[in-house]
């Protein structure tokens, strides 16, 4: 293995470890959840989410989780200046995370059931809450695991307060 192949892997090795890889991947198990779930909808003929309310809540849910993951990221891009100008908060402590500890996923989370609604899709309302479920075991614990590494004893702190509930 040559010099350019050997940085290439190590850079691969390196990005894997981060929060933002183990994310974007748990964000991608909510997408093939839709995905699958229109796929097994195929073969149900009855549908179950007929009625309007339905299509109603899921719009709703459409609308609060965009203002959620919007605000939650637009939190996260404006994290430097938040800093420089206040320093009785920890740096997790602003916007969605003072109630949330990880509100991209759950407006993800809201974002995904109300397209089933929308759509009418059983299975992936039921894919969209087992996706939630294993993306909450597995990959938050993981990024929880790296900021706790990263963060130490604030991202400690900042757990005890901030209840992972969702």
């Amino acid at each position: 293995m040559n010099k350019t192949e050997h940085q290439k892997e190590e850079f691969k090795e390196t990005r894997r470890g981060t929060v933002h890889f183990i994310l974007v991947h748990s964000y991608l198990i909510f997408l093939f959840a839709v995905i699958l779930g229109v796929l097994f909808d195929t073969f149900l003929t009855e549908k179950i989410f007929s009625h309007g309310v339905y299509r109603i809540t899921g719009f709703v849910m459409l609308i609060i989780s965009s203002i959620i993951i919007y605000w939650a990221q637009s939190v996260s891009a404006n994290y430097k200046e938040r800093m420089e100008k206040s320093e009785s908060r920890s740096h997790f402590e602003f916007g969605p995370y003072r109630y949330l500890r990880s509100p991209t996923h759950f407006g993800l989370f809201i974002m995904t059931l109300g397209l089933g609604l929308i759509i009418n899709s059983l299975f992936s309302v039921i894919f969209t809450i087992v996706a939630y479920l294993i993306t909450k075991l597995f990959f938050l614990k993981k990024e929880e695991m790296l900021l706790e590494k990263k963060y130490g004893e604030t991202y400690i702190n900042y757990k005890k307060k901030v209840k992972n509930w969702i």
